[in-house]
């Protein structure tokens, strides 16, 4: 896969791609197979269209048929609505981040933050939605990638030149 350069406010994102979490299809004949499956879901890379369109940059999943790594066969469900990047103002911090993403409510929302060589990884999960995710990356805005996800040790940010 090759790289995906994103413009941003004040810098440029630049990851291998998008990828999603798909679970293998369990045997039945091994009943550790199944367990296998559930406990091990695999890392599949995602295509997607990245369109700026009204200031804002979208990216969209290619159609479920040009997914070089699913089966359209054996696909149940599939999340085709293009995710909105956004950088909102004034978000520094875990919480506020949480406030702005909840839009005030923050019942029953879950958070886990990692740290990577570029900044922090807030990874939101609540009721009903998630994961998803909003970054804090080193001397830039915070970014908003919702369900979207990457190899987080390959991210990297470059300057606007």
């Amino acid at each position: 896969m090759s790289e995906i350069r994103i413009v941003l406010r004040d810098g440029v994102m630049v990851c291998a791609g998008f990828r999603i979490q798909a679970q293998p299809e369990p045997s039945l004949e091994i009943d550790g197979d199944l367990l296998w499956a559930l406990e091990q879901p695999l890392w599949c890379e995602l295509a997607v269209s990245v369109e700026k369109r009204d200031g804002a940059i979208w990216i969209a999943p290619l159609p479920l048929a040009r997914q070089g790594g699913f089966d359209p066969q054996r696909v149940i469900g599939w999340r085709a609505e293009p995710v909105r990047i956004e950088q909102p103002d004034g978000i520094e911090d875990a919480e506020n981040a949480i406030h702005w993403w909840r839009g005030g409510t923050v019942e029953d929302v879950r958070g886990r933050i990692s740290h990577h060589p570029w900044g922090r990884l807030l990874r939101l999960e609540a009721p009903g939605i998630g994961p998803e995710h909003i970054l804090f990356p080193r001397k830039l805005a915070c970014i908003y990638l919702g369900h979207l996800d990457t190899d987080w040790r390959q991210l990297r940010f470059e300057p606007l030149s």
